[in-house]
Parts: structure tokens; sequence; C-alpha cells
């Protein structure tokens, strides 16, 4: 039975993780779980998971989970530094990070010097890190397996395949909720009109990012660092009815394409067992698919898309500043501080006022995510937390 850490539980892809470990309780158990601020899911999700040791990042939060005598024992830590703890005090076999954002780069990288593998979710801690984290897992020998459905697909396209045969992988992105819009029109689109998103049901952030194509720049970044590609290989497509989740183009002009149904239980079992397989009774047939479509993106809806592929040709710190700007921007307009149109200025104003600097430890990666934060902070009037996170 693999022991499982998961990281970020109360999240939609922590929920489904915990919904596939359920569905295979005789394959996982859970001696972990961590969430920022969500007690009453996190209560539940105990109680399901009577001998799993937790963590909780926010501080109010914490004291509240903490004052439970019943579940004070397994109580570990109310900072984000108590992730980390989480990790090397858990035996795990797999953890699992299903984090938003910077804060799950460190837990991966102690997992993985601790020789632990991790499936992870958490774009934003490969984007800023990646270097890092690969290092470490070649180092230790354990495996790093990405959780998002296109990178999954990736690889099992490439399975068995030499890079050299590898002429060009083509990720699908849905464009998001506002793909049919005119540009001209989203000045004055709100938080809900971006939210919903057409066929996947995710989080806040990274629905918003689908909505800019961000992600699409985050998962390119992914795809280079995951796969060793170089970025000349890596293309996106519009594809609105998120079933081809990636392909794989050959040097002999053949094409593997990897389908499923959208729904995240399916990456999640695939990067839960690795490197086996497990039946399922999640998915659709063949015939039930409808009729697909694919599109080349169009620049001009997309302008942070641009930008993220400007950082990741910069490279160094450029796409940790990506990364952080994103956050700060999309923060700011789901509490309705900043307007949609606003994000690429904020991001571009960000990339443009701190130069690429090289990556050499995770030091440099820290400062790097710092020094974006506190930059917005100083030349934008939008309000940050008080840490400058």
């Amino acid at each position: 039975m693999k022991r499982i850490v998961v990281l970020g539980s109360t999240g939609s892809v922590g929920r489904n993780v915990l919904d596939v470990v359920r569905r295979h309780a005789d394959q996982f158990r859970v001696v972990g779980l961590a969430a920022h601020r969500n007690v009453d899911l996190l209560r539940a999700q105990c109680a399901d998971h009577p001998h799993a040791r937790f963590v909780v990042t926010d501080a109010t939060a914490a004291h509240t989970m903490s004052s439970d005598p019943a579940r004070r024992a397994r109580f570990a830590g109310g900072t984000e530094a108590s992730l980390v703890d989480l990790v090397r005090g858990s035996e795990a076999d797999l953890v699992v990070n299903a984090l938003v954002g910077f804060v799950g780069l460190a837990p991966t990288l102690a997992a993985l010097d601790a020789g632990i593998p991790v499936a992870i979710a958490n774009k934003e801690s490969i984007v800023a890190g990646g270097e890092l984290l690969l290092r470490a897992s070649r180092e230790s020998g354990a495996p790093l397996v990405p959780i998002d459905s296109e990178h999954v697909a990736i690889a099992q396209c490439l399975a068995g395949s030499s890079r050299d045969d590898v002429e060009r992988v083509i990720l699908t992105a849905s464009g998001g909720a506002l793909r049919d819009r005119s540009p001209e029109t989203l000045n004055h689109v709100s938080v809900r009109d971006v939210l919903a998103h057409p066929t996947w049901r995710m989080g806040a952030k990274i629905t918003v990012d689908c909505a800019t194509l961000v992600n699409k720049g985050l998962e390119i970044i992914e795809a280079h660092w995951l796969f060793g590609l170089p970025y000349e290989k890596i293309d996106v497509v519009i594809h609105p009815q998120s079933i081809v989740h990636s392909v794989v183009r050959f040097v002999d002009g053949s094409m593997i394409a990897q389908m499923a149904t959208p729904d995240m239980r399916i990456p999640i079992l695939y990067a839960l067992a690795y490197p086996n397989r497990l039946k399922s009774d999640i998915g659709a047939d063949l015939l039930e698919f409808p009729a697909l479509s694919f599109a080349p993106v169009d620049e001009r809806r997309y302008p942070c898309f641009q930008l993220a592929l400007a950082a990741a040709r910069s490279g160094g710190t450029a796409p940790t500043v990506l990364s952080a700007a994103n956050e700060v921007a999309v923060e700011a307009f789901l509490s309705e501080r900043l307007p949609f149109t606003a994000l690429p200025e904020l991001i571009a104003s960000a990339l443009e006022a701190l130069p690429a600097r090289p990556v050499t430890s995770l030091d440099d990666v820290v400062e790097a995510d710092r020094e974006a934060r506190r930059w917005i902070c100083e030349h934008h009037t939008i309000a940050t937390r008080e840490d400058g996170r």
C-alpha cells in the first residue's frame, strides 16, 4: 500500500486526489494532509483519514485546528515552513503537491532531496525552480511525476520513444471562458464571467490563468523541464472540447495523441499509480466524444501568453518573476481590485523592471519571487498581503 501526503488537500485537485484514494482504498493510504485555511473541509478530511498528520498554513486557521484536543497530537504546525516538516516527518512513499503558487517549491524540493517521489500539479514550483527540482530528482533518484493532464498525456505519448525522434510536442488549450468573446469586449468582464470555464472544474486561480492563457505559458516551461525539450519544439493549439490533452509529432510525420474525458481524476490516478496502471470506471466511450476541432492561438486575445513565452526564453529568474507577478495580478483581479485587461500590463512591467539573473540555488529563486512581489507593491496601486506574498 502506497503511503501518501496530500499538500493542498482542500483545493480542487486535492479533493479529486482524495476521491481517487477513496475509490482505490486498497492501494493508497493518506498519512499527511495540508491546507491553507479551509478548516471545515480539513476537519472532514481528518475524520476520513484518522491516522494522517495535518498542517494548516494560515495562523488563524492553525489556532482553530490545534485547539481541538482530539486532533492536537496529529497537528504538525501552522506556517508555510511546516509543509516541509510534514513532508520530512511523514514517512511517505509519495508526496502529492496540489498547492497553488510559489509556496509549493520548498516542500517539493524537500521531498525529492529525501528521495520521496512527487506527483505534482503545482505549476509555479516547476516554473520557478525547475532546474533545482530536476537536479534533486536526478541526484536522489526520486521521480517527479506530472499531474497536469497535458503533461500526463505527453508522458504517455513519449513512452518508449527517443527524444531525437520527436519533431514537436503540442499542448492543447481550451481557450478559457472568454475564448469566444471579441478582445474589444474584455474591458468590463467580471470575475464570474472569467470563472465560468466551459469544460473543466478547477480552482479560481488556474481558471483565471486559462482565460489569459498564462497556464499554457507555464505548461510550456513545465514541459521544457519535465521532458528535456527545447522551447522551439513545444507548441500550443486551441482545442475547445478538451478531449485531446496533448499530441506528439514525430520526425517521420506520424502523430500520437492522448485522449480522455476532461476529468482530473484520470491524470491523478495515472500519477498516483505510476509506474503502474489501475483499473478505473472514470471516463467515456470514444463514440460519446463530440466532434473535435483545433485552431491556432490568437495572440491579440492572449497577450499574457506571449509574455510567458518571452520569460521562458529569457530563462534564469524571469519565469519566477512571471509567476510571482501573475499570482499577485490574479489575486487582485479575483478580489476585484484590478480589471481583467490590466493583468498583462502588470506582468509586463515586472518583467521589464527585473531583468533575468542566473539560478544556482533555492535562495536565488526565493529572492527573485520576493523582489517581484515587492516591486509590484511599490509601483502599482493594488494592495497586497502584509508579508508581500
